[in-house]
């Protein structure tokens, strides 16, 4: 299997190529997004993850973008990038604070006072919640207003916000393409670092993905060529049409099929 190459002057962060390149092995990218996003400016990460896989021997697991543990309160971080609409995504959110939840954070004999509190975070390209607003933080409360204080996080970014304020520089910096005008100078120094160390251009490893796609438990007893993994390829708006037939090892009919239908 060919090795995919990018244009990397094309590419900004919610492109998953450049942004798994970039934030792989480096939680100072993500300490970077969840000091704005949350309004966190001494989050300290100890444990870091890109593409992290979670698996469920009988029902759907998932991929996560990153994960991260907050040294100090040992609060979970999960950050998804969405570049193109999804309708399920509000359903979406929860399943991953569920799963999250059952599988990376309190042990057999723990009790469930051990939880700690979690966030989901999808920044998305688009206003999915349509208020005009930056960040949508939303909590379980009563019809009252009284937080349940479960610990439960889940917030939507819009990546159409147009601010002059620390979130708007910060989504600005998502959407920007050229690193010299990059606000953050972590996040401009890593994107120059791939861009510039791969001479303009940047390799995805699909045989890599593939051999982990076969590999991992998540992928509930199937091979690479299950329908929720093309379906979630699709959703990441990352892939032509063309590269996930090659990936899924589907027929390009069936990859049309399933575009269409998503």
């Amino acid at each position: 299997m060919t090795l995919k190459k990018y244009n990397t002057d094309e590419l900004c962060l919610f492109d998953d190529v450049l942004f798994r390149a970039c934030f792989d092995g480096h939680p100072e990218c993500t300490t970077e997004l969840l000091k704005v996003i949350l309004g966190m400016p001494n989050i300290r990460i100890i444990e870091h993850a890109v593409q992290k896989m979670i698996g469920n021997d009988e029902y759907h697991g998932v991929r996560l973008d990153v994960y991260a543990v907050n040294e100090d309160d040992k609060s979970v971080y999960n950050i998804e990038i969405q570049k193109t609409d999804d309708t399920d995504i509000v359903r979406r959110s929860r399943y991953y604070s569920s799963i999250i939840d059952s599988r990376t954070t309190i042990r057999r004999n723990e009790g469930y006072g051990k939880l700690p509190d979690t966030y989901v975070i999808f920044i998305c390209r688009d206003d999915i919640i349509k208020q005009g607003r930056a960040i949508y933080h939303f909590k379980m409360r009563t019809d009252d207003n009284t937080d349940l204080e479960d610990g439960r996080n889940t917030l939507f970014v819009n990546g159409s916000y147009e601010g002059d304020d620390d979130i708007g520089k910060l989504i600005s910096d998502l959407i920007q393409k050229d690193t010299k005008k990059i606000n953050n100078g972590i996040l401009a120094k890593r994107i120059a670092e791939v861009k510039e160390g791969e001479k303009g251009m940047v390799e995805t490893s699909f045989d890599r993905y593939l051999k982990e796609e076969k590999q991992s438990s998540f992928a509930e007893g199937r091979s690479v060529e299950s329908i929720d993994t093309v379906k979630r390829m699709l959703a990441k708006g990352s892939y032509s049409l063309d590269e996930i037939a090659e990936i899924s090892n589907l027929s390009i009919e069936k990859v049309k099929e399933l575009a269409e239908g998503a």
